[in-house]
């Protein structure tokens, strides 16, 4: 399910970013343009589609083994980027996706996580504030101008959003498995999650907007297991193992090499796919 969410995450992702790169003005994102364009429409069905696979997955199993698992959505979406834009990744961005892929995948076999042991949900004034912290720093970094600044500084918000979103979805399934729906609809997990949902979908929009899809993309893939690990850890008690922390600890700094080496390969085709043939009809 994890894996079939990376897929449909990774098709948003590139159809949102195609359809918001186009709808600014110095750096505003103009909705009624988005809301208007096919392909942001499409874009956006899939996030929501890769959203309820993600929820489910969050059933199955716990947050620091399915958020991890959305890291390949990068892959994903560096080839199918590659496929819209008849252009070959760069070497650059080729080493910077397998180092946070790898990176993160390390994180994962190492840490070996599991669910918490206690049956405590998290207080309603946990829930407040990580829901706050979550819409500051959103709003925040919208403030941000177009460039790699700006993409990489709201990209990491979304990922911190999304991230923080999917502990508060797995702290409502929890809620929903051991004190029935009425508790669920009334308590405060599960309308945390929606806004936090909600601001991590402005924030991408936003990362999308001011520039090329290797600025945004690796600092949100990125940024979501590596807040929604702690996140589980302090709201419902999911646990890495410490000590394998010489393995998991090194691999993070892997992964976030990844997402430097990402963001320095900049917007442009350096390996048109068309190269040759162009170049024999000129002849």
């Amino acid at each position: 399910m994890a894996v079939a969410a990376a897929g449909m995450f990774a098709v948003g992702s590139v159809l949102q970013h195609e359809a918001a790169s186009r709808s600014t003005s110095s750096g505003r994102l103009e909705l009624r343009q988005l809301v208007a364009k096919p392909g942001w429409v499409v874009g956006q069905s899939a996030t929501v589609l890769g959203t309820l696979l993600q929820v489910t997955a969050l059933a199955l199993a716990p947050v620091a083994i399915v958020q991890p698992l959305l890291a390949g959505a990068l892959v994903i979406a560096m080839g199918i980027r590659s496929l819209r834009d008849h252009c070959l990744p760069a070497r650059l961005e080729v080493l910077g996706a397998a180092c946070t892929c790898a990176g993160l995948a390390g994180f994962l076999t190492a840490a070996h996580p599991a669910r918490g042991t206690g049956g405590q949900l998290p207080s309603p004034g946990a829930v407040a504030v990580a829901v706050l912290l979550v819409v500051a720093l959103v709003a925040g970094c919208s403030r941000l101008g177009r460039g790699p600044r700006g993409a990489l500084a709201c990209g990491a918000s979304a990922g911190i959003a999304a991230g923080v979103a999917a502990v508060l979805i797995s702290t409502a399934l929890k809620s929903f498995s051991e004190r029935g729906f009425l508790h669920t609809v009334t308590g405060p997990a599960l309308w945390a999650a929606l806004v936090s949902a909600i601001a991590a979908q402005w924030a991408a929009q936003q990362a999308y907007s001011r520039g090329s899809l290797s600025w945004s993309l690796p600092a949100l893939t990125l940024l979501d297991p590596l807040a929604a690990v702690p996140a589980a850890r302090l709201l419902i008690g999911e646990r890495l193992e410490p000590g394998h922390a010489v393995v998991w600890a090194p691999a993070a700094a892997v992964a976030v090499l990844g997402v430097i080496l990402l963001a320095r390969t900049g917007e442009g085709c350096r390996r048109p796919l068309v190269f040759r043939r162009r170049q024999r009809a000129m002849r």
